[in-house]
């Protein structure tokens, strides 16, 4: 799958890495794939449903966002669970139980998320 979303790369195209070492500035080019998942239609919704909660199951998720189809969902939640920042935990049981819950990651990114937020309406 190649690099964690949430990770720095070792080396970029831009090379900015390298001039962060050299010059000591900060590389934000590690926030591109983060950027690009969080910007998907839903994927912010889901963190804030899912963190609100603290866990919840795809049919409570469905009926949360009804204009959402189940495959868009199921979508979403899977790159979310692939980022990292939601975890996917299936019970033993039959029927089967799923519950989505947030991971450490994503509580901070929810956070992070409140903080812009509150940025963007400031007046």
């Amino acid at each position: 799958m190649g690099l964690p979303i949430l990770s720095v790369p070792e080396e970029n195209a831009c090379g900015c890495v390298d001039r962060a070492a050299a010059e000591g500035s900060q590389c934000i080019c590690s926030t591109t794939g983060l950027v690009q998942i969080m910007g998907r239609k839903y994927a912010v919704r889901l963190l804030f449903l899912i963190g609100e909660r603290g866990s919840m199951r795809f049919g409570d998720l469905q009926s949360e966002i009804e204009d959402m189809s189940s495959s868009t969902l199921s979508i979403r939640l899977s790159e979310l669970e692939g980022t990292g920042l939601v975890r996917r935990q299936v019970f033993p049981e039959i029927p089967p139980r799923v519950e989505y819950t947030l991971t450490k990651e994503g509580k901070d990114i929810r956070k992070s998320l409140f903080a812009l937020s509150k940025f963007a309406s400031r007046k």
